[in-house]
């Protein structure tokens, strides 16, 4: 069933009519594991904006061992798990 036709601001003429999918609207399927506090592996740069560093001293730390990453591929994710132990003061799981 077609939708509103949305016209021609000076003359009223339509200029196209909205139509509705035919078919019903899937749900988004996440990218990754999500909790309510949000996705369970981060980027390096999202890592480093919880901790309010840079994305540089981020791989400082992970270069020094202080915070374990996981490895997919060439991309580099850090838990959030281990971000909110290292921002309490807790050493990081190793």
């Amino acid at each position: 069933m077609p939708g509103p036709a949305v016209r021609c601001p000076s003359c009223g003429h339509a200029l196209f009519t909205v139509h509705e999918p035919a078919w019903p609207a899937r749900a988004a399927s996440p990218a990754a594991p999500t909790t309510p506090a949000g996705p369970l592996l981060l980027s390096v740069t999202r890592a480093a904006e919880f901790l309010g560093v840079s994305r540089s001293t981020l791989y400082q730390l992970v270069a020094a061992g202080r915070v374990p990453v996981v490895r997919l591929g060439r991309a580099v994710r850090v838990p959030r798990r281990e971000l909110e132990r290292l921002a309490e003061g807790a050493p990081a799981a190793v």
